[in-house]
């Protein structure tokens, strides 16, 4: 009798903790929908006004950064998206040009890099052509982008496309060991003083590069800047 009891419990217990990550499921999809829509308008609305002649220095610095922060939502969107999905589901792939979707990427973050007055260097060792689901890489690039440049107040950003990676480095901050091993958790930020992010950035990428087998390699320096490389895992051999 106390087995069978035992038993139900744990039967219910388990019923409990699929229906709660059902309803997170739920409710991270339907929000990421929602917010979606009002993201466009934001964009389509800085699209629109940014090609008006008459702006002034001033303003076209903030505008920039309005269209920096909502590339950054966007992106988080997207993530959020993707990791509501139920693992069960495959992604969506397909065979692409890594460089298209490096180079959507680079100029999603250009008003931001340019409204902190960095360098943004590209350089390109290789054209690999994937067969992958090629939103993921966006996404997990696109965070790693920003993260580098909310960490960088001087120097450069560099972006490097190889046949097995494309590798983003900066100058900035740095972590030491302690906040690299980290560094991918959730809302976990070890320099307080930065600017606000979601703290969500390289949690994502890593929970996406583990979906997909794109490891990211993280390595950091304190006071020299941070090294990510996302490297195309086995099963998504370069064509």
């Amino acid at each position: 009798g106390e087995t069978r009891r035992m038993a139900s419990a744990l039967h219910e217990l388990g019923e409990r903790l699929n229906a709660y990550i059902a309803r997170e499921r739920d409710f991270t999809r339907d929000a990421s929908h929602e917010l979606r829509t009002p993201l466009t308008v934001i964009r389509v609305a800085a699209d629109l006004i940014a090609h008006d002649e008459g702006l002034s220095g001033r303003s076209r610095r903030s505008l920039g950064r309005i269209q920096g922060a909502n590339a950054q939502m966007e992106s988080l969107m997207d993530a959020l998206l993707m990791l509501a999905r139920d693992q069960g589901v495959a992604l969506h792939t397909e065979d692409f040009g890594v460089r298209e979707v490096v180079e959507h990427e680079l100029e999603r973050i250009r008003p931001l890099v340019e409204g902190k007055g960095l360098d943004l260097d590209w350089q390109v060792d290789a054209e690999p052509h994937i067969h992958a689901p090629p939103r993921v890489l966006g996404v997990m690039l696109g965070n790693v982008l920003s993260n580098a440049v909310r960490f960088t107040d001087t120097g450069r950003i560099s972006v490097r496309l190889s046949a097995d990676r494309v590798e983003v480095s900066d100058t900035g901050i740095g972590m030491d060991a302690a906040a690299l091993a980290r560094a991918i958790e959730p809302f976990y930020r070890a320099n307080l003083e930065q600017p606000a992010g979601s703290g969500l950035g390289l949690s994502i990428v890593h929970r996406l590069g583990q979906r997909c087998r794109w490891p990211l390699q993280l390595d950091s320096t304190p006071g020299k800047g941070t090294r990510a490389p996302i490297v195309f895992g086995p099963g998504l051999h370069p064509t």
